[in-house]
């Protein structure tokens, strides 16, 4: 084969050097839109195959059916781009493109399929490199099984390395806290831009410069990479320094109630609510049933839960009543107690008020929820809300604000974020409907002398 010349700086351009050169087992890339993470993990598992004639490539998705118009799609854009086409052979099924030289292969896997994932084999050399994109989509559990395909011992020179390319969608997620929080010796996390992106066009520049001054928010995370939702916030009236509280005593007459969403491979929220004498509802206390990581639960039954809002709640607080996702009353069985026969049997027995089903509608909850959040306004023009929540709800504080629209019903939140929490507001703000009220405003001198009444000023 004639030995081919390339300039990368022509082919790449700018902004990755770390990125290109680097041998860490995890090179994580989180970019805005248009940043060319994908073009250059793309280009740089063809070049790399191309140098390591032993070297074999697993890239992965959540789906597999997605792989084909994303990743495939973008390795032969690579192989179109640094003219070696004629040396590459792709085909679809099933999904791969070999590198006619050696034999060398990239294979393609969603995590839909787990046995195929678990059970990949290369018959010529070493499978040592993988690219997990859009890698904010799977769990971290996922990632670590796959993560173990990528084993055993190498042939002098070669490296094991995972090329994780994603949007910063989501600040919750397992990728901020394992290597960008707190990264290992092993890691090269790093953040780019659209700016490095010397072939964007004029009018794609001016798109995010018009998304700076339209939607500021926005623009952090899908122009700057910065961690947020680029997709839109669902609830954009939250803010934390007006709707987050000091924990306070509550008056004693004030009306107790408690709201909860269960959940147990995912998490459950049991949150406990005041409301005072004008309506406005307060969450003070928080039953939150995660593993340790984000949208992982306990695997708690409901009995065990049951105690454990016993021995949080006292019976002195006198909670007036409780309400739970309604799912909780369908029988997953043929014999044996309910979700909510098992919760209720156990507060029961404590001598504390037992749960009843929730109002149902996701889009009026969430829409209620809305308005609480946003409050009346005052006669300044400022707002004050009618919902607060006290500092020591981390999670209901930690996920409120990370849920995006959902992508089918654009009315209500996305049901596959981690939206637990919220649903147990939701259900406690569709039990407490609430609607904003008007100002006041002061009446003219005049159009109390028209309605026959004295002015105050006259009296």
């Amino acid at each position: 084969m004639k030995r081919r010349e390339i300039s990368l700086s022509a082919v790449l351009g700018g902004g990755y050097n770390d990125f290109w050169r680097s041998k860490k087992r995890y090179v994580v890339c989180k970019g805005s839109r248009a940043s060319k993470k994908s073009t250059t993990a793309a280009l740089k598992i063809v070049t790399r195959m191309m140098q390591y004639p032993l070297a074999n490539t697993l890239v992965v998705r959540k789906t597999g059916a997605s792989l084909k118009d994303s990743c495939w799609t973008q390795l032969r854009w690579a192989i179109d781009r640094l003219g070696v086409s004629a040396w590459w052979r792709a085909r679809v099924s099933p999904l791969e493109l070999e590198y006619l030289p050696t034999g060398q292969k990239i294979l393609f896997r969603g995590l839909d399929d787990p046995l195929k994932v678990t059970s990949i084999a290369v018959k010529r050399g070493v499978l040592c490199w993988g690219w997990c994109e859009e890698a904010y989509e799977i769990d971290e559990e996922a990632f670590d099984r796959i993560d173990e395909s990528l084993r055993g011992k190498l042939p002098d020179g070669y490296y094991i390395q995972w090329l994780i390319t994603f949007n910063p969608w989501d600040s919750g997620c397992w990728l901020k806290r394992r290597f960008f929080d707190a990264p290992h010796d092993n890691v090269l996390a790093m953040t780019t831009t659209y700016k490095c992106n010397e072939w964007l066009s004029n009018d794609d520049r001016a798109m995010f410069s018009d998304m700076c001054k339209t939607d500021p928010e926005r623009y952090k995370v899908a122009g700057l990479g910065e961690w947020g939702i680029a997709e839109g916030q669902f609830f954009d009236a939250w803010r934390e320094s007006v709707h987050v509280i000091k924990p306070f005593e509550i008056p004693h007459n004030w009306m107790r109630f408690r709201a909860m969403d269960w959940g147990s491979a995912r998490p459950y929220a049991c949150l406990w609510f005041a409301v005072d004498y004008d309506g406005n509802m307060y969450c003070y206390r928080e039953l939150y049933g995660w593993g340790g990581k984000p949208n992982v639960g306990t695997g708690e039954t409901a009995k065990e839960v049951g105690t454990r809002i016993a021995k949080l709640e006292k019976r002195e607080e006198r909670v007036d009543y409780g309400v739970l996702d309604n799912a909780c009353w369908a029988k997953t069985g043929v014999t044996g107690p309910t979700i909510s026969e098992e919760l209720n049997n156990e507060l029961y027995a404590h001598r504390l008020v037992t749960f009843s089903k929730c109002s149902k509608g996701r889009v009026e909850g969430a829409n209620a929820l809305k308005e609480r959040l946003i409050g009346n306004k005052q006669k300044d023009g400022s707002y004050k809300p009618a919902i607060y929540f006290f500092s020591s709800c981390i999670h209901t504080i930690r996920t409120l604000p990370m849920l995006a629209h959902d992508k089918h019903n654009p009315e209500t939140y996305d049901t596959d974020g981690e939206d637990h929490a919220v649903d147990a507001v939701v259900y406690a703000c569709l039990s407490r409907p609430w609607k904003p009220t008007k100002p006041q405003e002061k009446k003219p001198r005049d159009a109390w002398a028209k309605e026959g009444k004295a002015s105050a000023w006259a009296i």
